[in-house]
């Protein structure tokens, strides 16, 4: 849905991270099984590393997150949302008939808002390019909440590296480690960054099963991000909002109050509001918009009672470049050339 500002009420789709109860024509419907299918990845095991890398073409949905060709066995190629928010990667209903894909039984999951169930299909072979994965299990939903013919989550993703290329609309995927001479930075506020277009490398932690930068603050703030590349804004928890009104209670008199619609269909009150400086690693970013909201995820995750926010695609699309090495846990931001000196 497209955001606009001259509606008191806004709703905004928070891609990847909402997920929803589907069962499509054809599939087999069975019981409920464990281990959960989540947006954290604790449970999922990591694929095997590919021998090479491979980029690929994108696109950009209405929400302008980034799109990839995908094909399942000999059918496709499919558009997938990439989406570091989720810890499987889905299958559109519409995109699971078209392949024929046999149920695989039920499983919950998790979404922004709460947890709903969802069936199941097997998948023999997903392809990414060169990068293969096999014998995949994949939640199935419509992909009218999708926005995609599916998202290509982090089980897909791990332990290998990859590269969201912005200004040059093109997705690279690969071992992890290999990549172009960046600039490690980070660490500690106040950085100032020589030559910010050869890339700036910031240590990242697995967090709930979630790659997160904890060098991040937001207008002092100290933060834990989630980069969640299927997430259409920025949205930042109940404790980071209060903290942020109770130093700056001028920011009270901007926010405006929205909903958050998950793919499950299922809404959660918000605000809309300005967020002061956000700092991630040695980079600072000026005018930002972001969602606050009592999202289910951050009870899932522990982090009701301290700063934390999704760092969305309208945040990451203010660089040229942002690499996630899910080997080395790190990730380089390269920043617009015309974006000015990048100094917090």
């Amino acid at each position: 849905m497209t955001l606009t500002r001259r509606r008191a009420l806004q709703t905004l789709a928070l891609g990847g991270l909402g997920s929803a109860c589907a069962t499509a024509p054809g599939l087999r419907e069975g019981p409920i099984r464990e281990p959960l299918v989540s947006i954290n990845l604790a449970d999922v095991a990591p694929p095997p590393a590919p021998a090479t890398g491979t980029r690929v073409e994108t696109a950009f949905d209405q929400a302008r997150r980034m799109t990839v060709p995908v094909r399942l066995g000999k059918r496709g190629p499919f558009q997938f949302v990439v989406d570091t928010g989720a810890n499987r990667t889905v299958i559109g209903v519409e995109t699971a008939q078209r392949c024929s894909l046999v149920g695989d039984g039920m499983a919950p999951v998790h979404g922004i808002v709460g947890t709903q169930p969802a069936p199941l299909v097997k998948v023999p072979m997903l392809r990414v390019g060169m990068v293969q994965s096999s014998n995949l299990s994949l939640p199935v939903l419509p992909k009218a909440s999708l926005g995609a013919d599916g998202l290509l989550g982090i089980d897909v993703l791990r332990n290998r590296r990859m590269r969201l290329n912005f200004r040059g609309n093109t997705f690279e995927i690969g071992p992890s480690g290999k990549g172009a001479s960046v600039q490690a930075l980070g660490g500690g506020g106040g950085t100032r960054i020589p030559d910010p277009s050869r890339g700036i490398v910031v240590p990242a932690q697995y967090r709930s099963g979630q790659l997160v930068i904890f060098d991040a603050d937001v207008a002092g703030v100290p933060v834990r991000a989630f980069l969640d590349s299927g997430a259409q804004i920025t949205c930042g928890n109940e404790a980071l909002r209060d903290v942020l009104l109770r130093e700056r209670p001028e920011l009270a008199a901007r926010m405006v109050e929205s909903q958050l619609i998950s793919a499950t269909g299922q809404t959660s009150p918000a605000q809309i509001g300005p967020l002061p400086r956000l700092r991630l690693g040695g980079l600072g970013l000026n005018n930002i918009r972001a969602a606050f909201a009592p999202l289910h995820i951050f009870s899932l995750w522990g982090l009701n009672d301290r700063p934390a926010m999704l760092v969305g695609v309208d945040v990451l699309r203010h660089f040229d470049e942002v690499t996630l090495d899910f080997g080395r846990r790190e990730v380089t931001f390269t920043r617009a050339r015309n974006a000015g000196p990048a100094v917090v």
